[in-house]
């Protein structure tokens, strides 16, 4: 029996996407699991107002183009912890350290799904507004998320959409800076 061409092409773009993903896979496994990625931005508002938003979790879904939803759960070790719903699953954030008003930790609660880490908040008031660095320590298990993480959405990724989602929240376009 012979292939038709459609049949044939359509058995080849999946051979082609498997092949591509073991490649993916492969490339993967020889990233380092660990990372460390720093970001920051120029806020034109007072440390206070910045505080504000970066601290209050539970309002962060009105402006984080990112979060599909929060919920509060129980404290952890006296620590608040919050399950941030988003399009890439949930993933429950506890709040480590909290140093009102320049900096706040935070840490995922639950690494279950092969990623982990800290997210560092440091907020550096000026003269002409608020330097907000954003220093994410991540390690992330499976080799084709390591993988994505590098090379389709960046390391720096998940902070650039903070960012720009909080100057979106303050009526101004952020300029965000890797320092790293």
């Amino acid at each position: 029996m012979t292939m038709t061409k459609p049949l044939r092409t359509a058995v080849l773009a999946v051979a082609a996407l498997f092949g591509a993903a073991i490649l993916a896979v492969l490339l993967g496994l020889l990233l380092p699991r660990r990372h460390i990625a720093v970001t920051s931005a120029l806020v034109h508002r007072p440390a206070g107002q910045v505080w504000l938003a970066v601290s209050d979790i539970g309002s962060q879904v009105a402006w984080r183009s990112d979060l599909k939803g929060v919920e509060r759960l129980p404290d952890r070790d006296g620590h608040p912890v919050w399950l941030q719903k988003t399009d890439h699953g949930d993933w429950p954030l506890e709040l480590v350290e909290i140093s009102a008003p320049v900096s706040l930790v935070a840490a995922v609660a639950d690494s279950s799904h092969g990623f982990g880490g800290t997210w560092t908040y440091e907020l550096l008031q000026l003269k002409d507004g608020t330097r907000l660095r954003i220093t994410e320590r991540a390690s992330i298990e499976p080799p084709l998320f390591r993988f994505l993480t590098r090379f389709v959405f960046g390391l720096h990724g998940s902070q650039e959409t903070y960012l720009r989602d909080l100057g979106r929240h303050f009526g101004e376009k952020l300029k965000a800076v890797h320092e790293n």
